[in-house]
């Protein structure tokens, strides 16, 4: 992939991951260019299916477009950052991510957002006046 689309990608999304919201430059690992709909599902690497995510969702989301909504139980696609507007779909409460829709919450399960380490370093990251949710 072109480092000009990589650059672009990375800008459009603030530096942050794009499901989680963690900013790159406190986490550990460099952040991925993801492909929304991956590529063995026909997903191309255009930047409409392009997105900027930490390791930890980019592995945890894997090539998943769907997801079992832990409330209602059913099957319920994936968040999408090219055509979801993120404040619709999630929330905080401190350093927890809330998913305010089934496509918030199968997206918060799926992509395992709320891990203990994950909620620990985003505490310590508001803690510092680095995250603001």
């Amino acid at each position: 992939m072109a480092e000009t689309i990589k650059e672009h990608v990375r800008r459009r999304a603030a530096g942050r991951c794009e499901y989680c919201r963690l900013p790159e430059a406190h986490d550990l690992t460099p952040f991925q260019i993801e492909h929304v709909v991956a590529k063995q599902h026909r997903g191309r690497a255009a930047l409409g299916n392009l997105a900027f995510a930490c390791l930890r969702c980019n592995l945890h989301k894997g090539p998943n477009l769907a997801g079992i909504d832990p409330r209602t139980k059913k099957l319920t696609r994936l968040f999408n950052p090219r055509r979801h507007r993120w404040s619709k779909h999630f929330g905080w409460e401190g350093a927890v991510l809330i998913g305010k829709t089934a496509v918030g919450r199968t997206t918060v399960e799926v992509l395992a957002m709320n891990d203990p380490d994950r909620v620990a370093l985003r505490q310590e990251l508001i803690d510092q006046g680095i995250f603001r949710p």
